[in-house]
């Protein structure tokens, strides 16, 4: 009976291990994550034009009014909830006008850490200005990390 009760164990080991492994294929997915902007949340207006960040080609992540104050001006300067959001800023370079921003933020499966990717609808005016987008994310941990992924269509 004491035989036949460790070779049970030693099977529900060998089953335990063999189904536990690390090497299963589980599928793995990137999730979006819903963003706002200062025009939703706070009423700000044509914030590409209105709103300055000494950066060209450039981001940074904003985490609290002070630094907000400190790096940001235009016409538009409402008081942040840092404690729900981080702002993601940044100025673009545009080799013509564009028509649009839009804006897509994934947690991305393998590394956990986030991709905010900026996309300028482009148009065919002459003029090449230089642009601040801005994204409203929620609150980054200390030890999570984004990416600023630009694209032109």
């Amino acid at each position: 009976m004491e035989k036949l009760k460790g070779i049970t164990f030693m099977l529900m080991l060998v089953i335990c291990a063999l189904g536990c492994s690390e090497d299963d294929d589980v599928p793995c997915f990137d999730m979006d994550v819903a963003i706002t902007s200062l025009e939703e949340v706070y009423g700000c207006v044509n914030t590409p034009y209105q709103m300055d960040v000494d950066l060209l080609d450039s981001y940074l992540i904003i985490r609290n009014e002070s630094e907000f104050d400190t790096l940001v001006s235009g016409a538009c300067m409402p008081d942040i909830d840092f404690e729900m959001y981080d702002l993601v800023i940044g100025k673009q370079g545009l080799a013509s006008g564009f028509n649009s921003i839009a804006y897509n933020l994934q947690r991305l499966c393998v590394t956990n850490d986030f991709a905010l990717t900026v996309v300028f609808v482009l148009n065919a005016t002459a003029e090449a200005p230089n642009v601040t987008y801005h994204a409203l994310i929620p609150k980054l941990e200390a030890d999570e990390a984004l990416e600023v992924i630009i694209e032109f269509i």
